[in-house]
């Protein structure tokens, strides 16, 4: 493990990011908050010496539905947040950092103790909690584990899933149906035929890079659909050039964000941080005139709990329940309850044996769907605590994928083969 240097990164000017990035960008300010729209320009990906195929638009109908990504970086320890008590083996792998007092869900597991409205709505039938997801030949690396998560496929190109299903359903059409709400664009949301709009804070990117991105390169290497990363300053004129010439299309482009303007105009009320902050506006933009089709929030809190376990984790939890509550609250006050779903990610979970502290990098992790549309209960199959990999980690038993192919086919009603390139099973979700 890399000792954590809060000081590591150096700070990079938004200026300095849009024009490294190489995509084509319109910027706006509204209240305290950016909105910045992005695409994969043809030079871009050319000189970034990647290919993709455009899944056209109308290959499948969009729906009158929104889904929700919530992105729990750093690496969530599922084992600490679904709590397998009912098994005596959990508590001989963690003496320093087990969860002795769960709220019992079955009697073979339980959610931390600070998830107790989360609790609550698991009992009302509408949390799927999905245990064993992994993946093939993990890699435990943030970085690597990250772009497997955000591409989804083992044919990777410079798109990631959520883009693929943009472009196969609205493509250029709608300029608002992909919202990523955090410090920049996700690569899981990059298409190679439709629009990303990113929604920062006033804080804008310097504050919000992952300590955990050890080189400057990685930082690009996310965006690299957007940005050409091995380029030379010297080459980028013709990308310079492409983001000077979208400023022709300010004023058409200012009429078709003007929704979203409104939106967070209204919303803008300054309360609450983190993921209440974050999952408030997320659930505004469902509640709108205007409702995406994808929302996908990331860049809050730090999930790496190599050390200081219970109290890192513990306020995350308490967080992550504010901030689940805060979006469907908000969703009901405004009648949109049936119009969204939630579901989290995370690059992989954690080991199952602690350090005395903390927990190293895992596998298999648990995913959360929640929503009054899902069918609440435990799905996959819970790793064995006993027949662990040569490495002393988890052995996956649902593929990541298999997440994914549910929402798409069951939420979305996207056909998951052409989206994630191979068939995956289907969870009965929905």
């Amino acid at each position: 493990m890399t000792p954590r240097n809060d000081d590591r990164c150096p700070l990079i000017s938004r200026r300095q990011f849009l024009v490294g990035l190489g995509a084509t960008v319109l910027t706006a300010a509204c209240t305290s908050k950016t909105i910045t729209v992005f695409e994969q320009t043809s030079t871009t990906s050319s000189l970034a010496g990647t290919t993709s195929s455009t899944i056209p638009p109308g290959t499948f109908a969009p729906v009158d539905r929104t889904l929700v990504v919530l992105e729990l970086g750093g690496g969530n320890d599922a084992m600490s947040m679904v709590i397998p008590h009912g098994n005596s083996r959990y508590y001989d792998l963690r003496p320093s950092v087990r969860i002795d007092d769960p709220i019992d869900l079955d009697g073979e597991i339980g959610l931390h103790p600070n998830l107790g409205r989360l609790a609550a709505r698991y009992g009302a039938g509408q949390v799927a909690v999905v245990e064993g997801v992994g993946i093939h030949d993990p890699d435990l690396s943030h970085f690597s584990s990250m772009r497997r998560w955000w591409d989804g496929t083992d044919q990777p190109d410079s798109t990631g899933w959520l883009g693929r299903y943009l472009d196969g359903s609205v493509g250029y059409e709608d300029l608002l149906a992909g919202i990523t709400v955090g410090p920049g664009p996700s690569q899981a949301m990059l298409g190679s035929g439709s629009f990303v709009v990113n929604i920062a804070d006033a804080r804008g990117l310097t504050t919000d890079i992952p300590w955990w991105i050890d080189d400057p390169d990685e930082l690009f290497a996310a965006w690299s659909g957007f940005a050409p990363v091995d380029v030379p300053l010297s080459e980028l004129s013709a990308v310079e050039r492409a983001i000077r010439g979208t400023t022709a299309a300010r004023a058409a482009l200012d009429t078709k964000l003007s929704p979203l303007r409104r939106t967070l105009e209204e919303g803008d009320d300054g309360e609450g941080d983190g993921f209440a902050k974050d999952l408030r506006v997320a659930a505004q933009l469902v509640a709108s005139d205007s409702p995406p089709k994808v929302v996908y929030v990331h860049g809050y809190g730090d999930f790496d709990t190599h050390e200081n376990q219970r109290a890192v984790h513990d306020q995350m939890m308490a967080e992550l329940d504010a901030g689940i509550e805060t979006f469907f609250a908000t969703l009901d006050a405004a009648g949109a309850t049936d119009r969204a779903v939630l579901m989290t990610t995370s690059e992989f979970g954690r080991r199952p044996e602690d350090n005395d502290g903390g927990t190293d990098h895992g596998t298999a992790s648990t995913q959360l769907i929640v929503g009054a549309a899902v069918n609440g209960g435990r799905y996959g199959e819970p790793p064995s605590l006993r027949r662990l990999d040569d490495d002393g980690n988890l052995v996956h038993t649902v593929d990541f994928r298999s997440s994914y192919a549910t929402v798409l086919d069951g939420w979305l009603e996207a056909p998951h083969q052409e989206i994630l390139r191979a068939e995956y099973e289907i969870l009965p979700v929905f």
